[in-house]
């Protein structure tokens, strides 16, 4: 299928639709205009009062109470809340219980202004109320929950809240048809608002005293439970003076002390493990232990040693003189022995002491180790004391801040209870007003007039869309992509003769339409030049489009150059040739294909002849498809 909408769309194609469905767009236009006009000037004029209020981010600070309760939102956020506070069913609720808006007038019908989807309503209940029976308006419960909620809405959709830029005034306006009415209703509103905002404050404080003495209590035993414990452990770990630092200094210091202790005794330890080593080692060779610092550096040993070196001195020059066995010699023997005995028993007994100072000092340096150990273990035993101490001290410090700021906040609330001091403000109280804001006469005409061709204009194109006809002969070449022949008009019938009509070529070849299809026949001797055209094929889509009609005045316009034409009546199912031409069908173009005899039959117009349909066949399809029909053609 070729794209319809490939070529350029001309301002004049939408002149067109619009003058071509003009009385559509007239329609429309008059009936919308004539409708608002004649409601604007029979509706009732409606009046609005405007009331000015201020209001402040928050009191003037006397006390800090909205801490207690988390206040603390922004300006923004805060001034959406009231502006929806303002416009809120429940505030609504109270201005109408106040002043008995249930039995007002104003309210008692709902002609607050013009609108096309009110105007409706009102038609369908006009007509519910014609249909709804007597009957069953008996029956009828009144609701006053109902008749509340729309008592609400309509209040709500004749308010209007509209805040001052870059200030804190906001104008609360109210609409009706009774000016002194709306007055009282819009400053009766901003009054129960400022009220409301006031009880909202008295109520905060009160639920604030009663959270915080809730919360005092609570925090009391929580003060008294913390500083408990605290003394029950400080009995408990005997802390009854306590400086932890003082003692972790005395601690610390022990513990340098003993540390400087312990690398003495270390030293000692190694120096007497090393002499007591030694010491072992000769143990069996007593020569060489008589050579060791120890023994060598003993005077008793140093002066046995030389009385022994003195005694056997006198032994030798006694030796030349006497005899072994000489009294003086046998006495000088005794005392060497003696001398001898006495070094080696002095011998042992320094052995003996130099293993008693390893062990002391072996002992000495276990003894200091141990005492560090102790020392560390009191250490971090402190260090446990002063964290559970800590954690019990910093509760009670705690529980202490937090129960002396509920006190302090307590008061405060108390104070701000019996406070009338609120944060808004009637600036500008309302008056009655003087002229009707609606009906604007000349704006809903205007907008009626704008509305009224935009609407008609926008049906005329939208049927135009829907309607999928071509209407214009541009539109042949432009969606079929084929050049176009010729255009041929509506042929009105003749009643009497409808067949005289429609040979019109023949009956009237001077008319517009006879010169329509001279001119077709024109485009098609002069489409191709080159070749002598001899058979042309009229056909059509659907039936009743026209086909025998411009086949017979074709047919007609080409006998009239001069020329022998047959027409051929190929229509199988409904023929009408004949009858255009006043004759018998007889036997013709079906006989012909299926072997009888057929005939050609002449007409009243010179050089026409004519080749009728014949018998209607079962198969007319089969018979037009067959061979003989192409040999034929």
């Amino acid at each position: 299928m070729p794209e319809i909408f490939e070529d350029e769309i001309h301002l004049r194609d939408y002149l067109r639709v619009i003058l071509k469905r003009r009385w559509m767009v007239a329609a429309v236009f008059i009936i919308l205009v004539t409708f608002v006009t004649i409601h604007s000037f029979m509706m009732e004029p409606i009046y609005r009062a405007t009331t000015q209020i201020l209001i402040e981010k928050e009191n003037p600070k006397v006390v800090n109470i909205e801490e207690v309760m988390g206040v603390n939102a922004s300006d923004q956020d805060y001034y959406q809340t009231q502006y929806e506070i303002l416009k809120s069913k429940a505030l609504a609720l109270k201005v109408i219980k106040s002043l008995n808006l249930r039995e007002s007038p104003e309210f008692c019908s709902s002609k607050t202004g013009f609108s096309l989807w009110g105007a409706l309503s009102s038609i369908l209940g006009w007509i519910k109320s014609i249909t709804f029976s007597a009957e069953e308006a008996g029956k009828a419960v009144p609701n006053p929950d109902k008749e509340y909620n729309r008592l609400i809405a309509a209040y709500l959709g004749r308010l209007k809240v509209e805040p001052i830029r870059n200030s804190r005034l906001v104008n609360v306006s109210f609409e009706g048809r009774n000016p002194k009415e709306v007055t009282r209703i819009v400053n009766t509103h901003a009054k129960l608002y400022i009220e409301s905002n006031l009880e909202r404050k008295f109520s905060a404080s009160q639920d604030a005293v009663h959270w915080l003495n809730q919360r005092i209590k609570e925090e009391k035993k929580n003060l008294e439970r913390a500083e408990f414990a605290l003394q029950e452990f400080r009995e408990k770990e005997d802390l009854a003076s306590i400086d932890f630092d003082e003692r972790q200094g005395i601690i610390i210091q022990s513990l340098d002390d003993l540390n400087a202790a312990l690398t003495q005794a270390k030293t000692e330890r190694i120096e007497k493990e090393n002499l007591f080593s030694e010491l072992k080692r000769l143990s069996q060779k007593r020569e060489m232990i008589e050579s060791i610092p120890a023994v060598v550096s003993n005077p008793l040993i140093q002066e046995l040693k030389s009385q022994y070196v003195t005694l056997t001195g006198e032994y030798h020059r006694l030796s030349q003189k006497y005899g072994p066995e000489h009294p003086k010699m046998i006495r000088l023997s005794s005392e060497i022995r003696g001398i001898k005995n006495k070094i080696s028993q002095e011998i042992k007994n320094i052995a003996r002491s130099i293993e008693t100072e390893y062990r002391i000092a072996l002992a000495k340096e276990k003894s200091i180790l141990k005492a560090m150990e102790d020392k560390k273990k009191e250490a971090l035993m402190l260090n446990k004391k002063q964290i559970k101490y800590n954690a019990l001290k910093r509760e009670v410090d705690i529980s202490r801040s937090l129960y002396e700021s509920l006190l302090k906040r307590l008061k405060e609330a108390s104070l701000t209870e019996g406070l009338d001091v609120t944060n808004i403000m009637v600036v500008d109280p309302a008056r009655v007003p003087d002229h009707p804001v609606k009906p604007k006469k000349l704006m809903n005409i205007l907008l009626a007039i704008i509305v009224g061709l935009t609407l008609g204009i926008g049906l005329a194109f939208f049927f135009e869309y829907l309607d999928n006809t071509i209407k214009i002969p541009e539109e042949v070449e432009r969606y079929l992509k084929l050049p176009l022949l010729g255009v041929v008009g509506t042929i009105k019938s003749d009643s009497g003769n409808p067949a005289k009509k429609e040979i019109i070529t023949y009956t009237d070849p001077r008319s517009n339409i006879a010169e329509s299809f001279r001119t077709i026949r024109t485009n098609l001797s002069f489409s191709s030049p080159d070749v002598d055209q001899k058979r042309f094929l009229i056909t059509s889509a659907l039936p009743l489009e026209g086909k025998t009609i411009v086949a017979a005045n074709l047919a007609i316009t080409f006998a009239q150059m001069g020329k022998n034409v047959l027409l051929v009546d190929s229509d199988l199912r409904k023929p009408r040739i004949h009858n255009l031409f006043g004759l018998n069908r007889g036997a013709g173009l079906s006989d012909f294909l299926v072997g009888k005899e057929s005939s050609i039959k002449k007409t009243k117009v010179s050089g026409l002849n004519v080749f009728t349909c014949g018998t209607i066949p079962p198969n007319p399809a089969e018979l037009l498809g067959s061979k003989k029909m192409r040999d034929f053609v």
